[in-house]
């Protein structure tokens, strides 16, 4: 008989942790690529700010 590393409730909860770390993944490039098509617009002095809004955002939304 065949014996499995992990059991059912094992492998759900692996699955679930992966989802979560794709959708965190995603929600950080979402978040960097809205920052950097926002510098790319060349509006002047906003670099220090968008810095600050990306930290911002990352913080009120990834914890």
């Amino acid at each position: 008989m065949h014996t499995f590393e992990t059991g059912p409730q094992e492998a759900g909860a692996k699955q679930k942790a992966n989802e979560r770390e794709n959708e965190r993944a995603a929600l950080e490039a979402a978040i960097n690529y809205a920052i950097q098509c926002a510098r790319e617009t060349d509006f002047p002095g906003a670099g220090d700010s968008l810095e600050k809004a990306r930290l911002d955002l990352s913080r009120a939304i990834l914890t």
